[in-house]
């Protein structure tokens, strides 16, 4: 049984992991857009097709980092229920 309940703490740490992952990618990607907002408006002071390029390439990003961050909390809170369903009884 044991190995049972490894397996599963095993699969929420990895969701866990994968969650926090989807996260640093768009805080990166907000990064690299302030970056490129604040070189654009400020420096150069034109803005260009690149510019739009980025600017949609950035909301289509974070949309999907958020749609796959929410999927994977969402299987790691079916995980928890199962765990704390199957093993929260032999902990006492």
């Amino acid at each position: 049984m044991e190995d049972k309940e490894y397996e599963l703490l095993n699969k929420m740490v990895v969701k866990i992991d994968e969650a926090r992952t989807y996260n640093r990618i768009s805080l990166i990607l907000s990064i690299i857009f302030i970056f490129q907002f604040i070189y654009t408006f400020f420096y150069k002071q034109l803005v260009t097709p690149i510019y739009w390029i980025m600017l949609i390439m950035y909301v289509i990003g974070s949309y999907q980092l958020r749609k796959k961050f929410k999927e994977a909390m969402e299987e790691y809170q079916e995980l928890k229920d199962e765990y704390n369903m199957r093993f929260k009884d032999e902990d006492i």
